[in-house]
């Protein structure tokens, strides 16, 4: 059942993967679309969304609990094992990212199509935590050895300000709470922009499928993947029986959790030192492999959650 709700996504991603492989495409129309994607389809369907939604401020502290949790144990555990398993500081930087960061794309449709607006709405929710925590820890960890302190700072600042997600999360919380009511017109304008965001955002992930030759990384990219698809979300679910947390927060979050890691993480890698090469690979192995471990979790969610 969940393999056959899922795999019409994963289509989608193949489809995006053969078409950028084709002669009528190029590289730069695809980094446009995903731009728009990124900047105008996405932040109008999470505004939209959020600001129709009468959520409880308990669901933030619920969410706020696990994520944090979570990600304070990843963090120990990678960077304590540092020498031992993963090597050079640009390296673990990128496995970091490939750990802790998950592709919107995926992920929010993957929710639609399993839990509807109401999904969408927790979705958005544990998005408007989870992206600024994830983007200062990214930066950090990827400036750690080579920026200063006020430089570093304005890095982490500038990655959770210039988010056009978080931004969007935040408008649309901050509508949703005061009780304001977006003019029909602007309603109608956001809504007709939110409905390319699912479709375009997962072509453009196939379109983003890439190995760069792996040479001495196969090692350090199978403890991206077992971080990612085993111990992140095995995290997640501790919590979440720990907390008690609700099952509509604690299977969305735990979903998000096991999805890989978003292009984005690659362009941070590329911008601020990290392992680029290693990044590209995590991604596409992440992406690839998603598609097999994604249903496991959710049944495991269904099953003790």
């Amino acid at each position: 059942m969940i393999v056959s709700v899922l795999t019409p996504i994963f289509a989608i991603i193949f489809l995006g993967f053969l078409i950028s492989r084709s002669p009528v495409s190029s590289q730069a129309a695809w980094a446009e679309l995903e731009r728009l994607t990124y900047y105008i389809f996405f932040p109008a369907l999470l505004l939209v969304r959020l600001s129709d939604s009468n959520f409880d401020w308990e669901d933030v502290v619920d969410i706020s609990k696990v994520i944090g949790t979570a990600l304070f144990v990843i963090t120990l555990l990678i960077f304590s094992l540092e020498k031992f398993v993963i090597g050079d500081s640009a390296s673990v930087s990128s496995i970091y990212q490939g750990s802790i960061r998950f592709n919107t794309f995926i992920g929010l449709a993957c929710i639609d199509l399993l839990y509807g607006d109401s999904g969408l709405i927790t979705a958005a929710l544990c998005l408007a935590l989870y992206i600024p925590l994830v983007n200062v820890l990214c930066v950090v960890a990827l400036t750690g050895g080579g920026e200063g302190g006020t430089k570093r700072i304005s890095r982490v600042i500038n990655s959770v300000v210039s988010n056009p997600l978080v931004l969007a999360c935040m408008a649309g919380i901050t509508v949703s709470y005061s009780g304001f009511t977006i003019p029909p017109l602007a309603e109608s304008v956001l809504d007709i922009l939110s409905q390319p965001a699912l479709p375009i955002g997962l072509l453009a992930v196939g379109a983003g499928i890439r190995f760069v030759a792996l040479g001495e990384q196969s090692w350090q990219m199978l403890v991206a993947l077992v971080n990612k698809l085993a111990l992140v979300p095995g995290l997640v679910l501790a919590a979440c029986l720990l907390f008690e947390t609700p099952n509509s927060i604690a299977v969305t979050l735990l979903l998000l959790s096991v999805l890989p890691a978003p292009p984005s993480a690659y362009i941070l890698a590329r911008q601020l030192g990290g392992n680029e090469s290693l990044m590209a690979n995590i991604i596409t192995a992440q992406t690839l492999a998603a598609f097999f471990v994604i249903p496991i979790w959710i049944e495991v969610a269904n099953r003790y959650l």
